[in-house]
């Protein structure tokens, strides 16, 4: 086997992997309106739909906010896990097949006791 041939995907994939954002913000530098940069609305600093609040640094956030963060990171983590499953899946035959299914359904219940207990309702804030 020739290491052109091994190599060809990578470089395929790095070539990909910067047009794509290059390509993006190309696109974004022709077809947006150049006159609409000049509004005050448009500068200023936009984040989960408030608008800038003065407060001390020292402010306590809600918990909540850290919990669903912490969560997030770990059915983030669960999901990377399901990659070598996959990549291994042909070899491993209904074997692999049935891990997959108790690790899915172990995901499934931490997801539905989560949603249980209200973590992910944000109307409780």
């Amino acid at each position: 086997m020739d290491s052109f041939d091994i190599f060809f995907p990578i470089f395929v994939l790095v070539l990909l992997a910067v047009a794509v954002p290059f390509g993006m913000m190309f696109a974004n530098w022709v077809l947006s309106p150049q006159t609409q940069l000049k509004n005050k609305t448009k500068t200023d600093a936009y984040e989960c739909g408030l608008s800038n609040v003065i407060g001390s640094a020292s402010e306590r956030f809600p918990v909540k906010y850290y919990v669903v963060a912490m969560l997030f990171l770990v059915f983030d983590l669960e999901v990377a896990f399901l990659y070598p499953l996959a990549i291994e899946f042909t070899n491993g035959g209904w074997e692999m097949f049935g891990f997959l299914i108790v690790f899915l359904l172990i995901l499934e219940v931490g997801y539905l006791y989560i949603i249980r207990k209200g973590v992910l309702n944000w109307s409780t804030i």
